[in-house]
């Protein structure tokens, strides 16, 4: 695993995260409600072993994230550098290098006296970080109406316009049918 491999996923997991709290809309319905199955599956793309998460506590961290991803989409990267601050000082989790069974050694924020809640949100805030200090950002806003979802354009020239294939058939259906006489 490359250290960079670990940085994607762990922003990966904090859009994932943010989307399961935070927006109105996804592909075109009302977002129905965070919960729990929603943050299993944000989780389950950085670890194959969910721990046991409080849900409010998570829930307000990826309402909190949402924001912060919100601010950046929008270019107001000083309010998004204090959103993450603020984020990352709530946490109050110190970084600690771990070796899992089978794994080489990473960086986890749980630690002793540290919530598994708490420690993910730290290590989320700490990728968001990551994409707020540097130049190049591929996180994106679905281009679709009616669809406020974020997500990160992993293709390689950067022209990723819309967060599913739902979306992107959406769009092309409404635009033919605006077109038709």
């Amino acid at each position: 695993m490359e250290a960079t491999d670990h940085l994607r996923d762990s922003l990966t997991a904090a859009v994932a995260l943010a989307n399961t709290f935070g927006g109105e809309f996804a592909q075109g319905r009302v977002r129905p409600p965070g919960d729990a199955a929603g943050v299993e599956a944000s989780l389950r793309l950085t670890t194959r072993l969910v721990p046991e998460i409080d849900l409010p506590v998570f829930a307000a961290g990826g309402r909190d994230l949402y924001g912060v991803l919100r601010l950046l989409v929008d270019g107001d990267v000083d309010a998004a550098a204090e959103g993450v601050n603020a984020l990352l000082e709530s946490t109050r989790a110190v970084p600690r290098m771990v070796l899992d069974d089978h794994e080489l050694w990473h960086l986890h924020f749980a630690g002793p006296g540290v919530s598994a809640a708490t420690g993910w949100l730290a290590e989320f805030a700490t990728a968001v970080a990551m994409v707020v200090g540097s130049r190049v950002s591929r996180l994106r806003e679905c281009g679709a109406d009616r669809c406020d979802t974020l997500f990160l354009d992993t293709t390689r020239s950067r022209t990723q316009r819309f967060c599913s294939t739902a979306c992107q058939n959406r769009t092309k259906v409404a635009a033919h049918r605006a077109r038709q006489p």
